[in-house]
């Protein structure tokens, strides 16, 4: 298990990365982790020029395909300068999504989805601004998040990530936010 949670973590946009932005281990300390059913909300902090700095994100994690045919899936929610949050999703180059196939579903029916052309093949996912303020009030009314696609090795995959833990992961990570004076008032 703990080499999946390390490979999650350099698999990732919050990749281990010294502050020249090189790709080897970090010197990023934890300083807060919490489970939230699959919602993870992780605060660290590093050294950088004698000023600390700090950082909060909830992460998911979803390796749907192990080796030989590795591929896996992320989310991460951060705090965006000048915005409220950002939401970005991971996906595997050469994903190919329908149209309507990436979304949120309550009680079997839709409430939201994205047909962006990123989200859909895999090449950039990411929510700001009002779409992401749109997209955590959908997440947070709870369902199930759900993935219908072709993964980047032909392999079809459906799959499902309930939002149930969303609210309280979301709530933590505003506290711990708060707590480190990361947010506006």
């Amino acid at each position: 298990m703990r080499w999946l949670f390390a490979l999650s973590l350099f698999a990732t946009p919050l990749a281990a990365q010294d502050q020249d932005g090189n790709d080897r281990p970090s010197n990023w300390r934890v300083t807060h982790h919490a489970i939230h059913d699959i919602w993870n909300t992780i605060c660290d902090e590093r050294d950088e020029n004698g000023a600390l700095a700090q950082r909060c994100y909830i992460r998911r994690v979803d390796v749907f395909s192990p080796q030989p045919n590795f591929a896996a899936q992320f989310f991460f929610l951060t705090p965006n300068e000048g915005l409220n949050s950002e939401i970005e999703f991971g996906l595997e180059l050469g994903t190919l999504t329908a149209p309507g196939n990436f979304r949120i579903e309550r009680k079997g029916t839709s409430v939201w989805h994205t047909n962006r052309v990123g989200c859909l093949t895999g090449t950039g996912c990411t929510f700001n601004g009002a779409a992401a303020e749109t997209l955590l009030t959908e997440m947070r009314a709870g369902g199930d998040f759900r993935f219908t696609f072709r993964a980047r090795h032909g392999a079809s995959q459906d799959l499902t990530w309930p939002l149930e833990g969303f609210e309280p992961a979301y709530a933590d990570y505003r506290a711990q936010l708060a707590k480190r004076g990361l947010t506006s008032p």
